[in-house]
């Protein structure tokens, strides 16, 4: 089945780039975000035990552990759930563009390679940190948790920073395209050049 990957970094707007593309291009869209409460419900403890270490942490401990250890967390629990990306994926009619920050360049150059195309959208550090309070009532809540929310979510950001890093270095290590947002594109424009980069038309 023909597969266009759509991954990267929080805020980088990979759901609104993704929607778009899917409607333009007649595309079944899959959105990691969307199956997580499925993937939490048929996740299995001894299969997935990253995935079910990190959901089962209490908030405030998550957010207390330094940056490098959150972000190596958190690599382990996309590798669970690439997983069960890839079995949901084997069941829908193609040809489809999953997008989600989970989605691993690794997992995804071990597949056939004439069949799958993908690229990257990494927000810069700056940028993320100007987006990410303006996403909704969850960032407070979530903050709100901890004894104290300006270090949360200093750690918080940096953890996306280390995670954004290794993305786009393991994106580019095997061949895949790269690009940076840094909040000075039209998300049209930045939809655009995901079609070239795909090779589709414009």
């Amino acid at each position: 089945m023909r597969v266009l990957w759509l991954g990267g970094s929080a805020c980088a707007g990979k759901t609104s780039v993704a929607r778009r593309l899917a409607e333009q291009l007649g595309l079944t869209l899959y959105s990691c975000d969307d199956h997580f409460e499925a993937h939490r419900r048929r996740a299995d403890p001894v299969r997935h035990p990253h995935f079910h270490g990190l959901m089962d942490a209490p908030m405030e401990e998550l957010w207390a552990q330094p940056a490098d250890q959150q972000a190596a967390e958190l690599l382990r629990f996309y590798e669970d759930e690439m997983e069960m990306v890839l079995a949901d994926l084997r069941d829908l009619p193609g040809p489809v563009l999953a997008e989600g920050a989970g989605l691993l360049p690794g997992r995804i150059a071990a597949l056939a390679p004439a069949d799958h195309r993908a690229l990257w959208l990494i927000a810069t550090p700056t940028f993320r940190r100007q987006v990410y309070p303006q996403r909704g009532p969850f960032v407070a809540e979530m903050l709100g948790r901890t004894p104290d929310p300006k270090a949360a979510f200093a750690r918080w950001m940096e953890r996306d920073d280390l995670v954004a890093r290794h993305l786009s270095q393991e994106a580019r290590r095997h061949g895949m395209p790269v690009i940076e947002v840094d909040g000075s594109q039209s998300l049209k424009e930045i939809t655009g050049r995901c079609r070239v980069v795909f090779g589709e038309k414009t």
